[in-house]
């Protein structure tokens, strides 16, 4: 009798030992394969008086279901720097899929409207965004994305990334400082539907493959935001006058008098400004001063921040970067290497002088 009580209690210890089995294989189950066959059986052998009697089994089978899990990382450590009327700027962002099975997903690009981007505040627009991804999901080796290349991730494999490129045109009239910020979504899909068919978290069943949602937010959707910040000059320019001779002591432009012109083009950025060229229309009803005794007998005085610059215009491609041609005069020609560059935070002075004619002598 001892022997057959030791039998009969030793079938809810094998019992027992076939459970932390099959918890153990679950357990074990999070890194394989979606859709992979798990099956379990056990025995038990006994016998009753001496004889042995047929073995005892039970059999348990299950499909390893889906773990939904991924990440889109903005990559870079700051903004891009954009220039306004630039073109093809770009950023990238890397998906990974930490899943147990190939995933498709549907990617969204959309700007932002106001709210953070890094440690900044978007508060602007680009002229143009889109995305593109990269050609294959060989991590840190895929060739760069192309511009209007693909718009979904076609069965990125489990552990396997893939990159993103978000594309930009700045507007010509943006401003120096000026962020502008995108949000990029990814969604998972089910592999192998071109990214169209939506993923389900279904109620279980043993042998079919369902879609449990691991990710951040577990709902198959991830985020991140990224963006441009303005880096240009910020240039203002005045024109103003004075009268300086002539006047008969009135200060008025009288005819008779001599008026200076002073252009005065202040950046106030840190950014330097090139190609600058000023165009001035000389008034038909004055005549320019040439040869000004106060210019070092140049025609125009340019001062650049502390260097002097005069030129004279009645010379065109001397090479001076000043031309006249009628009555148009410019400074900053493409003769003087295709303009003169104005530094971050200085400040360019250009000042020439021209006579009011007196009247014709009454006859």
């Amino acid at each position: 009798m001892k022997r057959k009580f030791e039998n009969i209690s030793l079938i809810p210890r094998l019992l027992a030992i076939s459970g932390v089995l099959l918890f153990g294989q679950q357990a074990m189950a999070i890194g394989t394969a979606a859709g992979t066959a798990v099956d379990n059986t056990v025995s038990v052998d006994y016998d009753v008086n001496g004889v042995d009697q047929t073995d005892l089994t039970s059999s348990v089978s299950f499909v390893v279901d889906r773990r939904v899990d991924f990440t889109l990382l903005a990559q870079g450590a700051a903004l891009v720097d954009v220039t306004p009327g630039e073109t093809d700027s770009f950023f990238d962002f890397l998906l990974t899929n930490d899943s147990n099975s190939p995933l498709d997903f549907a990617m969204t690009l959309n700007e932002l409207v106001g709210g953070a981007v890094r440690a900044s505040t978007d508060d602007a627009n680009m002229a143009l965004v889109d995305y593109a991804v990269s050609a294959d999901s060989v991590a840190g080796a895929d060739p760069d994305p192309i511009r209007g290349g693909a718009q979904f991730v076609d069965q990125l494999a489990a552990d396997d990334s893939i990159r993103i490129r978000v594309f930009g045109d700045a507007a010509l009239a943006m401003l120096n400082g000026q962020v502008a910020g995108v949000q990029l979504d990814a969604t998972a899909r089910e592999p192998g539907s071109a990214a169209a068919t939506v993923l389900a978290e279904d109620p279980n069943t043993d042998l079919g493959v369902e879609n449990v949602f691991a990710d951040a937010g577990n709902d198959a959707v991830e985020s991140d935001v990224d963006g441009w910040i303005v880096v240009s000059a910020n240039l203002a320019v005045t024109k103003s006058y004075a009268v300086i001779a002539g006047d008969l002591g009135s200060g008025l432009p009288i005819p008779g008098a001599t008026v200076e012109y002073t252009i005065t083009v202040v950046n106030s950025s840190a950014t330097a400004a090139d190609a600058v060229v000023i165009a001035d229309a000389i008034d038909a009803d004055v005549a320019l001063n040439l040869n000004v005794a106060a210019y070092a007998g140049n025609d125009v005085s340019v001062v650049n921040d502390v260097a002097t610059l005069g030129c004279d215009v009645e010379t065109n491609g001397d090479g001076d970067g000043c031309d006249l041609v009628a009555a148009n005069m410019t400074i900053g020609a493409a003769d003087l290497g295709g303009g003169i560059t104005v530094a971050g935070n200085t400040t360019l002075t250009i000042q020439y002088q021209v006579t009011i004619p007196d009247p014709d002598p009454t006859p």
